[in-house]
Parts: C-alpha cells; structure tokens; sequence
C-alpha cells in the first residue's frame, strides 16, 4: 500500500486536500498502468520487454541527481543546512538506484540509457521547466513522481516473483524503503518552505502537471512503441 497522505500543516495547511487527491490520483493511475503491462507482459513474456519498460525507471534515477544536485546549487541557501544534507542523500541514493536498475535491465539483455528515453521526454522536460520556475516546483513535480512510482513497486514484486526474474524484485525491494524517505522528504520541505500563496501556486500547478504525465511510462503502449521501433 503506497501512502499518500503526508504532512498537511504549516505551508501546505490550505492545499493539503487537494494535494492528497493528486498523490491518490497518480498513485491509482500508476498501480493501474502497471498491473496492465504486466498482464500484456504474461501473454507474451519477452525479456527484452520488461527491460525496456525499465529503462524510463533507470534515467529517473540518474535525472534526479542531476536535479537534485541543480537544486541544492541553485536554491540550497535559502534552506536550513539539515536540508540540503538530506537533499544531499536522496541524491547519493538516487545514484545507487541508477546503478542497481542498470544492473537489473543487463540482467535482462537490455541497455541501460545514457540519455533521455522518447518516451521519458515529457516527464524529463516538465520537471527541469518546474526547477527553473520556483524553488520549490521541482521538489513538488518529483514529490508527485516519487509517489507515482511506490504504486509500481507491488504490481511489479508480484510480477517479478511469477516470472523468476530476482534481480528485478531484488533491486525494486532495496529501493522501495529509499523512496519512502524521499516522498517523505519532500512532503517535508514543501510544508516548511511554502510561505505565500504565490509558493502554494507553483507547487500545485507542478503536481497537477506531473500527476498527467508521471503513470504513462508504465503502460504496456509505451514499451511497444519502444520494442516496435
């Protein structure tokens, strides 16, 4: 069960219902995007498939430390300093991912991107376009995205688990603690730093966009474009 429902006091205290309903919204339209791709998936299995459903998952990674690092640069002194260490390790632990989703996708005979998948762009241009609006956009964008993806994690154990693929459910269960400090962390930072409706704005404007774009890598119609092409 993915939890949705963060801090809803200090700045996010007007928002907070309406940025619950997006954490559900995504979360639901992930767990269902999923569950599908692996029932197109059981009619055909083909390793190659799931290795390219994995590589969007694989650049998510590697884009957040690039971001997150852009963050701490461009935004880390107007946060307290326990913040940015701890933005410091999501990123650390973003890397580690990068690492062990490549290794799962060469498990499979699949390539691990160096670039931005097609299928990623949309997701990868919103979320630098929120780092260069406000602050606080790329922390919301990612919040939504983050949590988008925990509601992939049990459709996949579960998938992982019928088709013998281990390292797949290996890796996926050593990540899924990391992104409950990271949905966590974010939640946290947008309730502390969002002081004026202006903040609020810009943090709903990024979930909304994020919450239409996060679940669309996980269908089974963007790997076929993908494997097709």
């Amino acid at each position: 069960m993915v939890r949705v429902h963060g801090a809803r006091g200090g700045g996010l205290a007007a928002i907070g219902a309406e940025v619950d309903e997006i954490m559900e919204s995504v979360a639901a339209s992930t767990g269902r995007a999923t569950e599908q791709f692996f029932a197109a998936y059981a009619a055909d299995p083909d390793p190659r498939v799931l290795a390219a459903w994995l590589a969007p998952r694989a650049w998510r990674e590697i884009d957040y430390v690039f971001l997150l690092n852009e963050e701490i640069r461009r935004y880390g002194f107007g946060f307290e300093r326990k913040h940015v260490a701890l933005l410091a390790k999501q990123s650390f632990q973003e890397a580690e991912h990068y690492e062990l989703v490549g290794r799962a996708i060469e498990s499979l005979g699949g390539t691990v991107p160096v670039a931005v998948p097609a299928e990623a762009q949309p997701w990868h241009r919103f979320l630098w376009d929120c780092l260069d609006r406000h602050p606080l956009a790329a922390i919301a964008a990612w919040n939504v995205s983050e949590t988008s993806a925990s509601a992939s994690f049990e459709p996949t154990f579960k998938a992982g688990e019928r088709h013998g693929f281990d390292e797949v459910v290996r890796v996926y269960r050593r990540i899924e603690a990391d992104e409950r400090f990271h949905v966590g962390l974010g939640r946290q930072l947008l309730s502390r730093y969002a002081r004026t409706d202006s903040d609020r704005a810009e943090i709903l404007r990024a979930m909304r966009g994020m919450r239409d774009i996060a679940w669309r890598t996980f269908t089974p119609e963007s790997v076929a474009a993908v494997v097709d092409s």
